[in-house]
């Protein structure tokens, strides 16, 4: 396993360009300057960036795909932010704490809106836009490698299809099945479902889905032990998570676009008596600490477990109720389809003009899901390596497929609780630095901010989010190694070609390929036992709707090279893996590189190409110029 670390921010040759990059896997979610956090709906790539994606090497073919990915758009989780402002908002209609009766009226009309809208499609459950984006999902995989799914048909390969077990990751498999027989490969679809693998999707919980317990005395029950057990102390007070979060909401900037945002609602007398006695609320029946369970009005609990909410849900500051609000806001950009009829809201329109509100909000949002789930805190790895079976399973179907298996495709479904950690353990763009380990923050350099850190809720783990690698194979003996040919492996993170970290060599300079040998040993510390680059390894600028299809340029990035926060030190987290050096081999292998026009020092560097015709003193028809940009050779430590 790779531990995060802090290094400089740097544009790196051969794991790709790094600030590039993340732009791409960013861009979708900047695009709508909406401010979702991990509620942003997917965003599938264009049909540039599909074009854009790099053929494997001269003489490999596809042997395999496989991915993991987030379950699509839903609706809320269960009866709890529409719940908790619903008591809020009967206090405030029997003080007058509206700024108007007719403001009252509306907002506790949009609050029985969303409700209805979730009732009527399952608290929890995929929405529209969800079902939509994994059938998408589904179409894409096929087209991307229509020659290794037209293959498995004739051969008699099958696919595999895993999921958590939670009703909507399931349901997302299905759609994406669906989505796989819409692009012709239906005869491989046929009898297949989602099958539960909580011990693989949901390690994050010892219980599972289901309600079971994981196997008393198995790995995946002390792992999720394990990580439950940090996460506890660490949100606990006296905790170092606890004390980062409780000193970013209780920051100025939390406070004014609390109040600028309630304003808009309600008097500011009543905003001042929140948190006083009488003006807490708990999620139950009568919105107090004791009350009883409250339960979504026209649910049938016995259908819909998550109709009913965790009493211990709770608003106690002006904060609390701006971040609820905030919570129905983004929530809705998932229920397009659900939000019609009866059952209509509309919260974004208390939030109109409050750009920089939002964007802070989401920054609080993405906070919690940074430090429980994501990079976290320096010298820790708790929050991500737990995600390692996951990648294990990845090199596991590789090995299998080379070992004569007949699965040639394998989809995984899963949860944010998912992604976010085996994005960290990936090194993934966005997920490359962590937060100082300060359990007494005195500034913004303490802590997990904007200002500070790449991470981004809305490009790590949107809806539907999704890790994929396209595995091609080459028949015969690798003269250079006397045993197989080693498969390689390139990634798409949400559908956008990208590079392995930069302590991963590629197959060549500026690829996006790699040796399955050389993940094992960057990501997993395995040893080093072939040469990373291949001879005559070219780069194939022909575009092709095939797995192997044309070169981007920017899509190779470097995450590993991502600047760290102001307070770390240089070993800021606990290595538990390989060595994070890089191989001093590179330039003795770049001479290889004989037909890919790629020096190892350079991006893309052309010969020049001049013609001039003389005849009888003709004038020169033209010289056609382009430059050499060169990129210096990264060596920092990961």
């Amino acid at each position: 396993m790779i531990p995060l670390r802090s290094t400089p921010a740097r544009l790196v040759l051969g794991a790709g360009v790094f600030a590039l990059t993340l732009a791409v896997a960013a861009g979708a979610a900047a695009e709508s300057g909406a401010h979702l956090s991990s509620k942003q709906p997917y965003q599938e790539p264009d049909a540039a960036t599909v074009a854009g994606y790099t053929h494997a090497p001269a003489g490999y073919t596809p042997l395999l795909t496989e991915s993991v990915a987030r379950h699509g758009s839903r609706g809320l989780s269960e009866y709890k932010y529409d719940a908790l402002l619903t008591r809020l908002s009967e206090t405030a209609l029997a003080e007058n704490g509206f700024l108007s009766p007719e403001i009252g009226q509306r907002f506790l009309a949009d609050l029985r809106g969303i409700t209805a809208a979730n009732v009527q499609n399952g608290y929890g459950q995929l929405t529209g836009q969800g079902a939509a984006q994994h059938r998408g999902l589904g179409e894409r995989a096929v087209a991307r490698n229509a020659a290794l799914f037209a293959r498995a048909e004739k051969d008699g390969d099958r696919i595999i299809a895993e999921t958590s077990g939670e009703a909507r990751a399931t349901e997302s498999g299905t759609n994406f099945l669906a989505g796989v027989t819409k692009a012709g490969a239906g005869v491989l679809t046929r009898g297949i479902t989602p099958e539960p693998r909580p011990d693989l999707l949901y390690f994050h919980k010892s219980q599972n889905p289901d309600g079971t317990t994981k196997p008393a005395g198995s790995p995946e029950l002390a792992r999720a032990q394990a990580y439950e057990a940090y996460v506890a102390a660490q949100t606990a007070p006296g905790g170092t998570i606890s004390a980062a979060l409780d000193y970013i909401n209780a920051l100025p900037r939390s406070v004014s676009a609390a109040d600028d945002v309630l304003s808009g609602i309600f008097t500011p007398d009543f905003i001042a008596k929140i948190g006083t006695p009488g003006h807490v609320w708990y999620n139950t029946v009568d919105g107090t600490k004791k009350g009883a369970v409250s339960c979504a009005p026209g649910a049938d609990p016995a259908q819909d477990k998550s109709a009913c909410g965790s009493p211990k849900k709770v608003i106690a500051t002006p904060v609390d109720a701006a971040m609820t609000l905030y919570n129905l806001y983004i929530i809705g950009a998932d229920m397009t389809a659900e939000n019609t009829g009866d059952h209509t809201f509309d919260f974004g329109s208390y939030l109109n003009g409050r750009d920089a509100d939002l964007e802070w909000f989401a920054s609080l949002l993405d906070a919690e899901d940074f430090y429980e789930k994501g990079p976290g805190l320096s010298g820790h790895d708790d929050t991500y390596r737990v995600a390692q079976p996951l990648l294990d399973d990845f090199f596991t179907t590789i090995d299998d497929r080379v070992a004569g298996d007949n699965v040639a495709a394998t989809f995984r479904f899963a949860h944010a609780e998912t992604i976010i950690p085996f994005a960290a353990l990936l090194k993934l763009p966005g997920s490359t630095r962590q937060a100082p380990d300060n359990a007494h923050p005195q500034s913004l350099n303490d802590v997990f901010d904007y200002t500070n850190n790449p991470w981004r809720g809305e490009s790590v783990t949107p809806m539907a989010a999704n890790v994929q690698w396209d595995v091609s194979g080459r028949i015969g003996t690798d003269p250079s190694t006397g045993r197989a040919f080693t498969p390689l492996v390139r990634m798409l993170y949400n559908e956008r070609e990208i590079g392995f970290t930069d302590a991963c060599v590629p197959v060549a300079a500026g690829s996006t390929w790699y040796k399955s040998s050389e993940l094992k040993h960057c990501l997993n510390g395995a040893e080093r036992i072939e040469d990373p680059r291949i001879a005559a390894a070219p780069v194939d600028p022909t575009a092709s709707p095939s797995p192997t299809a044309s070169p981007d340029p920017t899509a190779s990035p470097s995450p590993t090279a991502s600047p760290a926060p102001t307070s770390a030190s240089p070993t800021d987290a606990a290595s538990t893996g390989p060595s994070s050096a890089k191989p001093s081999a590179r330039p003795a292998a770049a001479g290889a590189l004989v037909s890919t026009g790629l020096e190892a020092e350079n991006l893309m560097p052309l010969a020049l190409l001049a013609s001039s015709a003389l005849l009888l003193g003709a004038l020169a028809v033209g010289w056609f110029v382009l430059r050499r940009r060169r990129l210096e050779e990264s060596e920092t430590e990961l």
